[in-house]
Order: structure tokens, then sequence, then C-alpha cells
């Protein structure tokens, strides 16, 4: 029953929602439902619900492992996430009493004060519910690298366990090479010590 642009800031939200597939679809759906009213929301197909699975799928297999790179920049990506925007955060925190509690409603006596709080109330709308849509995704970016990280980590352990494998290898043909360079060192000195003897 909010105004149109509440309604439509809400939307907004919505459909990042939908977009990221935060929620199962039959919540998405009833939550549509609720927004619009009996319209009906509109159905997405399984690719465009998942788009990206068979990537990441790939990205996160033992034989292509995440990219340092690409760690790197969705960590640089979340210093700009909405949890950072300390800004918008007091913005928030700074909301008059009014816009947030039904209560205080009785306080308006006249037509202008109450479409000065009516903008008031639009706009602390459009901004919490520009917020939380940001919100959803930057949790959902997070999901999707603690899914990466925790490939990136797995594929280093291997890459650890192989190379203290190969270290172990290597250390014994060194120790084979050096043994037979100390031998034939010592068998090229015996035989020009027996050539010179021999003279």
């Amino acid at each position: 029953e909010g105004e149109e642009g509440c309604k439509k800031q809400l939307g907004r939200v919505l459909s990042i929602w939908q977009e990221r597939a935060v929620y199962e679809n039959n919540l998405l759906e009833q939550l549509s439902q609720v927004l619009y009213g009996e319209k009906k929301p509109k159905k997405r197909s399984y690719e465009e619900i998942h788009p990206d699975d068979e990537g990441f799928a790939s990205r996160s297999s033992p034989s292509d492992p995440p990219q340092t790179a690409e760690l790197i920049r969705a960590l640089q990506e979340l210093e700009n996430a909405a949890s950072s925007d300390s800004v918008l955060r007091q913005r928030i925190s700074s909301l008059p009493a009014e816009v947030q509690d039904t209560s205080l409603l009785h306080r308006i006596t006249d037509k202008e004060s109450g479409e000065r709080l009516s903008r008031l109330v639009e706009e602390a709308c459009m901004l919490l519910a520009d917020y939380s849509g940001r919100l959803a995704a930057e949790i959902d970016d997070r999901r999707q690298l603690t899914r990466t990280l925790t490939a990136f980590l797995q594929s280093q352990k291997d890459g650890l366990a192989q190379n203290e494998q190969k270290l172990e290898e290597y250390k014994r043909k060194l120790s084979r090479v050096s043994q037979v360079r100390k031998e034939l060192r010592l068998r090229l000195s015996n035989l020009s010590e027996g050539h010179r003897n021999s003279k």
C-alpha cells in the first residue's frame, strides 16, 4: 500500500534479488505478488538464473584453479562495497524519527507539514531500498568470493604437497649426483697417480 516511488525502489531490490538468485524462486514470487498484487513476476529460465554455474565449476576444478589476479580484483571491488559506505550509513542513521514511526503521524496537523513529511518518507524509502539492494548484491559477491577463496586455497595446498614431493625427489637426485661426483674425482685422482707411477 506504499507510494508508487517507494514501490518502484522496492521492485528494484526485488529484481536484484531475482537476478542474483539471492533467495529461492518461490519466496521471490511471493514477494513479487505482495509488491505488485496479482501481477505474476516474470519467469526466468534456468540459464538466466544460473548463467555462471558452469564457468564457476570449471574455475573451481583442480585443473583450472582461480587466478591470483581474479582474487585481487574481487577483493578490490569489496573496498567499494555497500557495507563500507560510511557516508550513506550516516545518512540512514540520521533519518528523522517521523519517517520510521507511524505513532508519530498524529503530529501532522496541516497539509503542508504532511506533504513535507511525505517527501522525506519517499526519500527515505528510496535510500533504504537502494542500500538494501546494494547490500544484497554485496552478500552475494562475498559468498562467491568465499567459494573462490576455498577453491584457491585448495589449489595452493595441492600445489604445496606436489612441490614438497618434488623437493624430496630432487634432494635424492642431488645426493646421488653428488656421490657420483665425489667417487669420480677420487677415481680420476687415482688414475692420475697410477699414470705418474707407471712413468
